[in-house]
């Protein structure tokens, strides 16, 4: 980082009452400003040192949801200046919210080591000439980035050749020059926000701001808070970096129906706003189910496109690592150049579960442990190793006692009726820990036995 940008950032550290956060390589809060913390109630001791990852706790706590919010996207690490809404879970139960600006920060080499997150909607405090001076230049070096990032920006960010991803590019590339609302279905993993991000980066919209909401971790208050928000900010057009260009809502075949008839009530507050909404099912089959509005489903997802699986893309795995291996090496500084044949033949074999963010995770760990140039296969994780064993040992061939449909459906009562044990008979936990939505729940314990009860009429 040059001593300019430093004394500026030191400043801002030591004197100002920014509200401002900052992020680590390896996606650890190292630091929550006195601001953050009067805003928030939550004390810096038990925010600093929390991974903003994702989340991996089937219940995380508030203060872990928190953290997430903080969580730089793969563009940051990149060089990309990024603004955004976000609702944020305040110590006392309730929620904040408000804007942020993440800019990256590089050291003498130019890797980018650090971001700095700061909530950019605070009302300027009169009198106080030196932090709108301070305001004044790091807005100036923000829009240089901003302006630098456009500049090199462009499609082969989405990596991939494979020729399953043919039609993929293809629409993307469409929907690039278009202003059509869409949706992508795939699996948790396989890169839907990023394609939707190319999408907005690639539009008209450009300078505008990319929104991501979670229809799954926030509660039904918080999204009607965080939209709520979203449609004030599209009625004001006079900076294009804090209008919503684009809304992305996240798993949107697990909102609410409630929140899904608001949004349609609400469609003329936000024309100016582009829809787009990612998925794990196509959302036909979520009408079906009875999960969604129709009249939703037309107005969100008039596209769609799906992304496959990534043991199903192919020599992609490889590109995908390699792009990985010279991302650690210019932002954690890491040895490892390339990968060892013998790695690569077992990265190939892997089903890859986890998709594309369960590859990076495993280059990242194989990166650290490397202490050369090549990686080899003793570098790669334990938990690689282990799933590596697990999906090579078949199962005993033994003569079954029932059909393999009444030992699926046996296998599926207990699980649901243990399910149902664990949550206190709350359906509509059960659901969501099972991945189902609530008709779908229904119908399946009636067939099993477990649920006299019909669903509630919608």
């Amino acid at each position: 980082m040059s001593s300019r940008r430093r004394n500026l950032l030191d400043h801002i550290l030591v004197t100002s009452d920014s509200c401002l956060c900052i992020v680590d390589a390896r996606r650890r809060i190292r630091f929550f400003s006195p601001g953050m913390e009067a805003w928030t109630g939550w004390d810096a001791s038990k925010v600093e040192g929390l991974s903003c990852d994702v989340l991996a706790e089937e219940k995380p706590s508030p203060v872990d949801l928190l953290a997430a919010a903080f969580n730089p996207s793969s563009s940051s690490w990149k060089g990309q200046v990024e603004v955004w809404q976000a609702v944020l879970p305040a110590a006392n139960g309730g929620t904040v919210s408000g804007q942020f600006c993440s800019v990256p920060l590089s050291n003498e080499k130019g890797q980018f080591e650090r971001v700095l997150i700061i909530r950019s909607d605070m009302p300027q405090i009169p009198g106080d000439s030196a932090d709108h001076a301070v305001g004044q230049e790091l807005h100036a070096e923000v829009a240089a980035l901003r302006a630098d990032f456009r500049s090199r920006y462009n499609w082969d960010s989405f990596i991939g050749a494979d020729k399953s991803l043919v039609s993929v590019r293809q629409l993307a590339s469409l929907l690039r020059d278009s202003d059509s609302h869409f949706n992508i279905v795939g699996d948790s993993g396989t890169g839907r926000r990023h394609l939707a991000e190319c999408i907005h980066v690639g539009s008209r919209e450009a300078e505008s701001s990319f929104v991501p909401v979670c229809c799954d971790l926030l509660s039904t208050e918080a999204l009607y808070e965080a939209l709520r928000n979203l449609q004030q900010m599209a009625a004001d057009r006079s900076r294009a970096h804090e209008h919503p260009g684009m809304l992305l809502l996240i798993d949107v075949d697990r909102m609410p129906r409630e929140v899904q008839q608001w949004l349609l009530n609400q469609l003329t507050n936000y024309q100016s706003v582009r829809l787009a909404s990612t998925s794990s099912v196509s959302l036909n089959e979520v009408v079906a189910e009875g999960w969604m509005l129709s009249d939703f489903q037309q107005l969100i997802a008039p596209v769609e496109i799906t992304l496959p699986r990534l043991h199903v893309r192919g020599h992609d795995v490889l590109l995908l690592a390699h792009e990985f291996v010279q991302l650690n090496r210019r932002l954690n500084s890491t040895t490892a150049v390339e990968l060892s044949q013998e790695t690569a033949a077992e990265l190939l074999a892997y089903h890859w579960p986890g998709n594309v963010r369960e590859l990076q995770r495993v280059i990242y760990e194989a990166c650290e442990a490397c202490s050369g140039e090549v990686i080899s296969p003793e570098n790669l994780p334990f938990a690689f190793r282990a799933g590596m064993d697990a999906q090579a040992m078949a199962p005993a061939v033994t003569k079954p006692f029932q059909s393999l449909a009444d030992l699926m459906q046996s296998a599926e009562r207990r699980i649901i009726a243990a399910t149902l044990s664990v949550c206190s008979g709350n359906k509509t936990e059960v659901a969501r820990r099972l991945g189902l939505t609530r008709p779908s729940l229904y119908r399946r314990l009636k067939s099993l036995g477990l649920e006299d009860d019909k669903p509630p009429a919608e």
